[in-house]
């Protein structure tokens, strides 16, 4: 299973559709063929890592009871225009979309087995630093974060 978390590197259609741009022309033409909810013209992060391990692009959360035959591949909980923190769009944050999996282990679609032979995938890029910036004036200096691994 994959799970993945993050912005809309990551994103394969849990923005609502009324309020993204990636669910009109040109988002999609690429792949899947039409607009989907990706912020890409065809494959987005999560498309990516899903093939090199040679599994299904998890479907997004917002299709979760829809689609629920496909959660047993993971679920991408992933929205465009989030971060670790709060930004300038009322979409869950990483926080939320981590504890919308702990719902779902509570409700019981996940087990902690099923967690344990799982990879997870986190995608962040801008959002926090734009909203920062927004709030705060782009004149402020940014501290670089470095990670080690």
């Amino acid at each position: 299973m994959l799970f993945v978390f993050g912005d809309s590197y990551a994103d394969t259609g849990n923005t609502k559709i009324a309020e993204t741009r990636s669910w009109k022309f040109p988002y999609g033409i690429t792949f899947p063929g039409k607009p989907s909810g990706r912020f890409s013209d065809g494959f987005v992060s999560t498309d990516y890592i899903a093939g090199c391990l040679g599994m299904k692009t998890p479907i997004p959360y917002r299709w979760r009871e829809q689609l629920s035959e496909r959660v047993k591949d993971g679920l991408n909980i992933a929205y465009g225009g989030t971060g670790v923190f709060d930004t300038m769009v009322a979409e869950p944050n990483m926080t939320t979309q981590i504890d919308f999996l702990q719902q779902l282990l509570h409700d019981s679609v996940y087990t902690k087995r099923n967690l344990k032979t799982s990879v997870a995938f986190v995608s962040v890029a801008g959002n926090d630093y734009a909203t920062y910036n927004a709030k705060n004036g782009s004149a402020q200096v940014i501290k670089p974060y470095l990670f080690y691994l």
